[in-house]
């Protein structure tokens, strides 16, 4: 076996051209292969991480009559005893406590409707990250008038800035109509312009005096250190207070677990791509080799060289052949990866507006996890070894006086 796989090692190198050739083709299929699947998967796994901690958390808690009437009346009433179990438990980082109204917020240039969401600028600022996403003025700063941040799209829309005056409208825990002048003190920026247009933030002593009550809390979101345990720890805490709806991340937003499933499934397809273009690059180039050597198969099989080893000559071949040029291509990939994954590629100049309306970053960090390298050795290894059989079994059908005489 150790002289036939040096046999097969050096007529990789017979036509070095040739050999050359097709290792730089696998290199830059496997190269250019790995680069956009990274970008792909780093699109899709920044958007669900946005998503999920800027604008769902991991699970959610709400009075179940909020859910289906949206009215700040149904509020979570024994939110200091969950308060209390949250800051005992070791699963949770962080969590928030949400009053949420429906709205109008009014400038002298528009009216629109929105979500106001009355928070604790603390707890917020570490569950969602949202002081960090402040672009311009403070983060909720002390004024005689309530301090209103909104995201980047809205204050563009209204034509605000920090220091403008809106005027928000909405109904309080009475069904009264509540309209009251707010001062911008700064606005924000997410990945997904669509929440920054329709969202806006009070703190919660405001927003609750205005309702009409204080202590109003109509979500709990909440952050876990690891989001897979998500259902695990709504099941029990569903089973603790059966009076409150607790969903995971997933039941409030299944587009985000296809976004998560995205990211396989666009690095599969380009996978797939990859290895057909290369199944049919060395069906080409074995066939060739098999095509020039008919004469020194004949007289290998003359002098007893069997029908078994000369197909494992040609099958070794094909999988050296396809690993040498593998192995340089994942090395160049993985090297691309590295050098971008930290500063990442900035599409603001291709279409960066699109990428934001629908929640994606401009700013794409590529990433590719260590498995998928041995995922994609083993199924290289699979194509050569599938390529090769019919060069192999064309080797072995020759008949070996016929072939001996060939010129």
């Amino acid at each position: 076996m150790k002289t036939l796989l040096k046999i097969s090692w050096r007529n990789v190198w017979r036509n070095r051209q040739r050999s050359i050739t097709m290792i730089l083709a696998i290199t830059a299929g496997l190269w250019g292969g790995l680069f956009a699947a990274s970008i792909a998967m780093g699109l899709m796994n920044q958007r669900f991480q946005t998503g999920i901690e800027q604008e769902i958390s991991h699970v959610q808690i709400h009075n179940p009559d909020y859910i289906t009437e949206r009215n700040p009346q149904y509020y979570i009433a024994n939110r200091e005893e969950i308060y209390d179990l949250l800051d005992s438990d070791d699963v949770v980082r962080h969590y928030s406590g949400r009053s949420l109204v429906n709205g109008m917020i009014g400038s002298a240039n528009l009216t629109r409707g929105i979500t106001i969401m009355g928070v604790d600028p603390v707890r917020e600022a570490n569950t969602s990250g949202l002081e960090n996403n402040v672009i311009e003025g403070e983060y909720f700063s002390i004024s005689n008038q309530p301090n209103i941040l909104i995201g980047q799209r809205l204050a563009e829309k209204l034509k605000a800035r920090p220091g403008s005056r809106v005027v928000l409208t909405f109904q309080d825990i009475h069904n009264e109509i509540v309209s009251v002048a707010g001062r911008v003190s700064g606005i924000f920026r997410t990945a997904n312009t669509m929440f920054d247009e329709s969202h806006i933030y009070m703190t919660e002593n405001e927003l609750n005096h205005l309702l009409g009550k204080q202590n109003i809390v109509n979500q709990i979101a909440i952050i876990l250190n690891d989001y897979e345990l998500s259902q695990e720890f709504s099941d029990h805490y569903s089973e603790r207070f059966p009076e409150l709806t607790i969903r995971p991340w997933l039941e409030i937003s299944p587009q985000m677990g296809f976004y998560y499933e995205m990211g396989m499934a666009m690095f599969m397809i380009i996978l797939i791509i990859i290895l057909l273009a290369l199944a049919f690059g060395l069906l080409n180039t074995m066939l060739m080799s098999v095509f020039e050597r008919i004469r020194e198969l004949g007289i290998l099989m003359s002098i007893g060289m069997n029908k078994k080893r000369i197909f494992s000559m040609i099958l070794f071949e094909t999988i050296f052949l396809t690993l040498s040029g593998a192995v340089c291509g994942m090395l160049a990939g993985h090297l691309t990866i590295n050098l971008l994954k930290n500063n990442g590629i900035n599409f603001a100049s291709v279409g960066g507006d699109s990428l934001n309306q629908y929640g994606f970053e401009t700013i794409v960090y590529p990433q590719l996890d260590y498995s998928m390298y041995f995922f994609l050795t083993i199924l290289v290894i699979i194509t050569a070894v599938a390529t090769g059989i019919y060069p192999a079994l064309k080797a072995i059908r020759l008949k070996p006086a016929e072939a001996a005489r060939t010129e």
